[in-house]
């Protein structure tokens, strides 16, 4: 820890220091005491303020990322996988489960019993083994910075925390996790292959501790992908009856019933999850995005900023959250100029052209700015954004068409952009409610009320689909 005096020569960069063990853990994504340690023990580059009666912690988020960063490289997956001999040691363990996942528990049973090494695990599944916490909390902090190469990096260091210590469930937990959210940012891995991986950590982890919420939560992404939104509400209910304390329970919770439109059951879980942990990152996120989305724009933007800027969280869903801002202000220079910050692989002059695009523009230059939109929704623009875009430039049978195909594939990820209130068209045809159909939704909206946009949309398809008006 270095100790500093702030005087009129201290570079710009001060400004947007980060003050206190509170936003330092924030930034880091851990808790407090974790971000104390490795300021004293791990060479975390904090520094202090002095002044005549005391001193003030603070950090420059650069700095902290660029330490996480040289905690490990930036490996590719296959790297996340255990290598030599311990490598096929767990090749035969992932056997071992895919077997008892076909078999039975039997297994399972005799794969950690034989397997087990010291030290032997703690009553609440946490390792006593300091080499694999360390790991382990490195891997955390990385996974809640969420984006693609934190999640490469999150998942070589869980691993290599449940080489460390294989009887390390809250290891194999967070290794779940890990697999379960890396299709989210990168194309490069596949849904089954990132379901297969994250299915064994997170039966390897309820196996060694049967009261973990997490896991048992991971099973809702693979009901949603095949459409049972009942299985993934019967999950959910089943986690917090375990552990009704989790706010990360509760978070996900609350993403259930976002990509279902259900924003009234959105609100009661967040703020629950608020009341446990105020000040963690994806909880606020998550609050600024459905503030956001139900209209109340300065204060879901004042959140984002807060993120963006105070916490230095640059990530896709904060870029996109402020984008969206300017979008429905329709601040097209904003926009334009928003673009240059973007933290993802996009089309960086496609989000241009659109933010140039004004309503005076012709007819062709907004047919070929849409047509380009769908050709790149098949390449490196997510299908979401890309049905937002040409929602806005009045394309409803083209954002259809996105939504179709999406629908074909079992999930429509971030299926929440079919529920803006402010753009209507599309919601008002019949292809729209053979699309909710499709992905599920109709089914569990009959039997479980629906979603909140039907209130002022009564007469829209998919409302009287539920209502069974169309039967």
């Amino acid at each position: 820890m270095k100790d500093e005096i702030l005087t009129e020569t201290t570079p710009p960069s001060a400004a947007g220091r980060l003050v206190g063990w509170k936003r330092i853990a924030a930034h880091l994504g851990c808790g407090e005491r974790t971000a104390r340690r490795w300021g004293a023990e791990e060479d975390l580059p904090v520094h202090r303020q002095a002044h005549e009666s005391r001193s003030t912690v603070f950090a420059y988020p650069a700095e902290l990322d660029h330490w996480l960063a040289s905690r490990t490289a930036a490996p590719g997956v296959e790297e996340a996988a255990p290598s030599s001999q311990q490598g096929l040691r767990f090749g035969w363990l992932r056997s071992r489960l895919v077997l008892a996942l076909l078999a039975g528990l039997a297994a399972v049973i005799f794969a950690v019993v034989t397997l087990s090494r010291e030290p032997a695990p703690s009553a609440d599944g946490f390792t006593r083994d300091p080499e694999a916490a360390d790991l382990y909390e490195r891997g955390r902090a990385l996974w809640q910075q969420r984006g693609e190469e934190p999640n490469r990096r999150a998942i070589s260091l869980l691993s290599k925390a449940v080489e460390q210590d294989p009887e390390f469930a809250e290891g194999w937990a967070a290794l779940a996790s890990a697999w379960a959210t890396l299709p989210t940012y990168s194309d490069d891995i596949s849904n089954r292959r990132a379901e297969d991986e994250a299915t064994l950590a997170a039966n390897r982890a309820l196996s060694l501790n049967p009261r973990l919420a997490e896991p048992r939560s991971l099973m809702v992404t693979f009901a949603q992908r095949h459409g049972d939104w009942a299985e993934s509400e019967r999950i959910y209910e089943e986690a917090l009856a375990a552990d009704p304390d989790n706010p990360t329970v509760l978070l996900w919770y609350a993403g259930h019933y976002r990509e279902l439109g259900m924003f009234e059951q959105v609100d009661l879980l967040l703020a629950k999850a608020r009341a446990l942990d105020p000040n963690a990152p994806p909880i606020r996120l998550e609050t600024a995005m459905n503030t956001l989305h139900n209209g109340g724009l300065d204060e879901g933007e004042a959140m984002l900023d807060e993120i963006w800027f105070d916490l230095g969280l640059h990530s896709p869903i904060v870029w996109t959250g402020k984008w969206l801002a300017f979008l429905k202000r329709d601040d097209r220079d904003a926009l334009a100029a928003w673009t240059d910050e973007m933290p993802f692989n996009a089309p960086k002059p496609l989000f241009r052209r659109f933010a140039q695009m004004s309503e005076e523009a012709s007819s062709a230059d907004r047919e070929a700015l849409a047509a380009d939109i769908v050709t790149a929704s098949a390449d490196n623009l997510p299908p979401w954004l890309a049905y937002i875009m040409l929602e806005h430039l009045g394309e409803t049978n083209r954002a259809l068409d996105i939504a179709e195909r999406k629908a074909e594939t079992g999930q429509f990820y971030n299926s929440v952009v079919l529920f803006d209130p402010f753009m209507t068209e599309t919601r008002q045809t019949e292809r729209f409610a053979r699309i909710t159909e499709r992905l599920g939704f109709l089914p569990y909206w009959r039997e479980n009320g629906a979603p909140t946009l039907c209130a002022a949309e009564k007469n829209a398809p998919f409302c009287r689909a539920i209502a069974g008006k169309d039967e």
